[in-house]
């Protein structure tokens, strides 16, 4: 009842606040001179996929177990009819995950026809950095993950390194998930 006795003062405040809210807009216009990903910890680095690369953030599915497989490749899952197979990435890289398994999350990664589900520690939304703050001789936080990263960059807080999927897909012992190492049994895309 009060907007129809004062439809003049609301028609002010919406007028008000479409002046501020474009006054604000140039700050906004920053973004396209930024380079946006995916945040999120992986053994404790702070890191970030480029947002072509991960198609989907999800909770960790029910899996199948696949049997003579590596330890770090967790099964198969039916997401959306096409099944994915999930990785554990930190054990991958040598650690466990870490924190309360309801912040574990599947970072849905499609390369080069490569569809699988990574899962990592914790995902931190989406992150936003200057186009040039990114630099190629990152410091020695990422030489667990050298083969996977490009560069690194700093937002004031930490430092967050570059993964880049493609090359993890591109990695023998990742796509190699025999546990005897011949080649049987390697996962690829299920379409």
């Amino acid at each position: 009842m009060k907007f129809e006795q004062q439809p003049l003062s609301l028609l002010r405040q919406i007028a008000q606040a479409s002046i501020k809210a474009i006054s604000t807009r140039s700050a906004n216009n920053d973004l396209q001179n930024s380079w946006s990903g995916i945040g999120f910890s992986l053994c404790g680095q702070p890191m970030v996929a480029p947002m072509g690369e991960v198609v989907e953030i999800i909770n960790v599915p029910g899996y199948t177990f696949v049997p003579r497989v590596k330890p770090w490749v967790l099964g198969l899952a039916n997401v959306r009819g096409r099944l994915l197979p999930i990785y554990d990435l930190e054990n991958y890289f040598g650690s466990k995950l870490a924190g309360n398994r309801t912040r574990h999350r599947v970072l849905i990664i499609e390369v080069d026809n490569i569809y699988a589900g990574v899962v990592v520690s914790n995902v931190f939304g989406l992150k936003h950095f200057p186009a040039d703050s990114f630099d190629q001789a990152y410091k020695g936080d990422g030489e667990l993950f050298a083969s996977c990263i490009d560069s690194s960059a700093s937002d004031g807080q930490s430092n967050w390194l570059r993964f880049q999927a493609h090359r993890l897909i591109r990695e023998t012992d990742f796509m190699d998930v025999s546990l005897q190492g011949g080649g049987a049994t390697e996962i690829t895309s299920a379409a």
